[in-house]
């Protein structure tokens, strides 16, 4: 039943490829414990095209345990831009922040041993279990940062969304952050361990918000606002207790090495999509999503900041 809901859902959006430009898909795997999905111009987690952003708060506000019911914040800012403290928090870090330190395995195995699709008929399939425990197979790296705690959010408190990669880079460094790079982001999700998810190497959609197969798509066909606070979900957390690192909504990434977009002329980019959103995607800590551009935003992309440690 999971993989028929899995697979009409994917149907559906697939269907909606008139409303996006004629945008198509075509599925990228990469090492089989990771494989990426893209797309022309954007690729994501599930088979099929996703509609255009709708209008979505656009007054996003500090990192900070986000106040309900404030009044819109007006700002000249790039979306998801604010002021932050540069003063140092707990442990070195910006307050609203968490350090993460240890040693980051750049190649692990994560062993999938009870698959929810057929992944080879889905490459973007979903894993129910995982094999305990994860193991590097090459050395270690010693990294040391700081990651928000929460995913950015406007005045209300919820994600923002419809951001693109560029806007969400400048709204970081106006707020004397930067834009996390892939690795940290993994590492934040999964700490020392390697966990798949970061909770653990069980997915449970009870824990964050992911895996909605109901109402995903509204009567106009356009893409269902599901996003939840960015203070819900409080056992989705990592080792390092970062919140809402999967499911909730897709957040921006600066890409470890260089993608050359075959389904975009071979063009060089560095932005990628980690943890997807709260359809019945990967929303794992290992895969990204490649292939949309610098500029590609909709409903579901958001981020959080990254930053040196003091």
């Amino acid at each position: 039943m999971a993989a028929l809901a899995f697979s009409a859902v994917a149907s559906c959006a697939a269907g909606r490829g008139d409303q996006s430009d004629g945008t198509r898909l075509d599925i990228a795997a990469t090492d089989g414990d990771d494989a990426s999905v893209s797309s022309h111009p954007g690729g994501d987690d599930t088979a099929g095209d996703l509609p255009a952003a709708q209008d979505s708060a656009s007054a996003p506000v500090d990192n900070a345990p986000p106040p309900m019911g404030a009044p819109p914040i007006q700002s000249s800012e790039p979306a998801g831009a604010s002021p932050q403290d540069p003063s140092a928090g707990v442990d070195g870090c910006p307050q609203g922040m968490i350090l993460v330190e240890g040693e980051y395995c750049p190649e692990p195995t994560q062993k999938c041993i009870d698959w929810m699709e057929d992944p080879v008929q889905f490459p973007y399939a979903r894993c129910r279990a995982f094999e305990q425990p994860s193991t590097c197979k090459v050395d270690r790296v010693p990294v040391r940062f700081c990651i928000d705690r929460y995913e950015a959010s406007d005045s209300t408190g919820m994600p923002v969304g419809d951001v693109s990669w560029t806007q969400a880079k400048a709204a970081c460094e106006a707020s004397g952050k930067r834009l996390c790079q892939e690795k940290e982001w993994v590492f934040a999700c999964e700490g020392e361990e390697m966990r798949p998810y970061p909770y653990g190497y069980v997915r449970d959609a009870s824990l964050c918000n992911f895996d909605r197969t109901e109402d995903l798509v509204t009567l106009k066909g356009d893409l269902a606002d599901h996003r939840e606070p960015v203070t819900a979900n409080p056992d989705c957390l990592s080792p390092f207790g970062v919140q809402n690192m999967v499911g909730n909504i897709d957040e921006w990434v600066v890409l470890d090495k260089p993608h050359y977009s075959q389904v975009n002329g071979g063009r060089k980019m560095m932005s990628g999509l980690k943890g997807g959103w709260w359809g019945p995607l990967r929303n794992r800590c290992r895969p990204t999503t490649v292939d949309h551009d610098e500029v590609f935003h909709e409903l579901q992309t958001g981020y959080r900041c990254c930053a040196d440690a003091q």
